[in-house]
């Protein structure tokens, strides 16, 4: 029951990150300029077969880089995290350079869902909530719910929790709560403790 339930918030997390790529994308293209540069992402060329950019920082001793089609974090002493858009999917990344997309060796791909793959999940997710925290100091009000407003009419999302929800549901996720529900369950649950309060 137990793994079941680590199965299931995990996909959750996975979802998040689908929709996190988008607001990524918007990040780039801000009216007032690239706010991952702002931040203190490098920009560089991407190196796979698409001609994208790549954006890359260290953060608490590891590399995060962001690409259209994966992001990750890597490290030389532990284990790295990989997510892939096309299949969408988290792994644990077991090459010695940080991969281009559509030049991944499946070979070096680990995608067991188990403690080794979340530890190196919860790293990447470190940075996540420190940037978006940044965002919400750095922009104006309602940015990201714009965004997912944006992101809602995309003929292909797959819109997860609205921004507010989900910066929520991931910090609880980070700190593990012991009785962190999956996303539909969690959404459920706070619309109906704000129809109380109002």
């Amino acid at each position: 029951m137990q793994h079941s339930r680590t199965t299931g918030l995990f996909n959750d997390f996975t979802n998040a990150l689908a929709q996190q790529l988008f607001f990524w994308g918007q990040d780039v293209i801000h009216p007032d300029g690239n706010l991952l540069c702002k931040y203190g992402f490098e920009k560089r060329k991407s190196h796979g077969k698409q001609s994208t950019s790549c954006y890359r920082i260290s953060f608490e001793g590891d590399t995060i880089e962001l690409h259209g089609l994966c992001v990750g974090s890597y490290s030389y002493d532990r284990p790295s995290f990989l997510f892939t858009r096309y299949p969408h999917r988290c792994w644990i990344y077991e090459g010695e350079k940080t991969p281009a997309p559509g030049m991944i060796d499946k070979n070096k791909m680990n995608g067991k869902t188990t403690k080794e793959l979340e530890a190196a999940a919860k790293r990447f997710l470190a940075w996540l909530l420190d940037y978006e925290d940044w965002i919400t100091l750095n922009t104006e009000e309602n940015y990201r719910k714009n965004c997912y407003k944006l992101y809602k009419k995309m003929p292909t999302s797959k819109v997860w929790l609205e921004p507010d929800m989900a910066l929520s549901w991931l910090k609880n996720y980070f700190h593990m709560s012991h009785d962190l529900k999956r996303a539909k369950q969690w959404k459920h649950q706070e619309i109906i403790s704000q129809q109380i309060i109002a």
